[in-house]
């Protein structure tokens, strides 16, 4: 049978071995941080109080349920989630250069986040949880983990970060700082946005158009249709056949569609 599965499905076996060798990978390089074992998530951390630790734990208690619901996703194993406690050591465990770096990475299977504390300042504990909790990464970082379960890799990147800016804004309701008025005007074309889309000059505009490309989606066909969007990746189709044979639409005519609703977006249309 596994011989059978690797014949048929040559991308995603290699795939799941490069995710489950990364895991491994990292396991190792973090075998002296300090753990915490905690409903379905397995925490790793060092430098920082238990408390970061448990606030994150908690966090990730709170949107699990609501993430596996709107997904229809069931967690196989616990999910390894790494805090840093600082945005230099969070860019070391990459091999980044600079100072800055996202509150929260998922990356090939495990969720990294930067402790609350390190963003968040000297604020009383009661404020950090808060605000942790209502704009900290857990959320959108986790979406990205189910995404990348369901389709085994297989996703352009502005769905992902779409649906992950979609359900962190529904189940927190934070939401990134929008674009100009004229950017929303002259949004990107998707395919560049799947080859380069951390290197776009306007990262707030190539967040904002993945997300209403996403609540378009919902608004036109509703919440289910994310769902069988990812079930037909999950099967090994492109995004275009996924879309044609979910949609009943092509790819490209999508994407027009969602250039004339940033349009009535950004001139305050309905």
């Amino acid at each position: 049978m596994l011989i059978v599965n690797i014949i048929g499905n040559p991308k995603v076996f290699a795939y799941k071995t490069i995710r489950a060798l990364a895991q491994i990978q990292l396991d190792l390089s973090t075998h002296d941080f300090q753990k915490l074992q905690t409903g379905s998530f397995k925490i790793k951390y060092q430098e920082i109080p238990e408390e970061s630790a448990r606030l994150v734990a908690e966090t990730g208690k709170d949107i699990i349920t609501p993430v596996n619901e709107l997904l229809q996703f069931t967690p196989q194993e616990k999910i390894p989630v790494i805090i840093y406690p600082s945005m230099e050591s969070l860019n070391e465990s990459f091999g980044w250069e600079g100072d800055k770096s996202p509150m929260g990475v998922y990356w090939l299977g495990t969720i990294r986040v930067l402790a609350p504390e390190a963003w968040l300042g000297e604020k009383d504990s009661e404020t950090r949880a808060r605000i942790f909790k209502d704009m900290g990464p857990m959320a959108h970082e986790y979406v990205h983990y189910v995404v990348d379960y369901k389709t085994n890799g297989n996703y352009t990147r502005w769905f992902t970060e779409g649906i992950a800016q979609y359900i962190e804004k529904k189940i927190t309701g934070f939401s990134l700082e929008e674009p100009t008025v004229e950017a929303k005007l002259n949004i990107y074309p998707f395919n560049k946005l799947d080859k380069d889309f951390d290197r776009q000059e306007d990262q707030d505009l190539a967040y904002w158009q993945s997300l209403i490309a996403v609540e378009y989606l919902v608004e036109k066909y509703e919440e289910p249709v994310i769902t069988s969007l990812l079930d037909e990746l999950g099967k090994g189709k492109s995004m275009a056949v996924a879309f044609e044979e979910v949609l009943g639409m092509s790819l490209h005519d999508f994407e027009e569609e969602v250039k004339k609703y940033a349009w009535n977006k950004a001139l305050g249309e309905n």
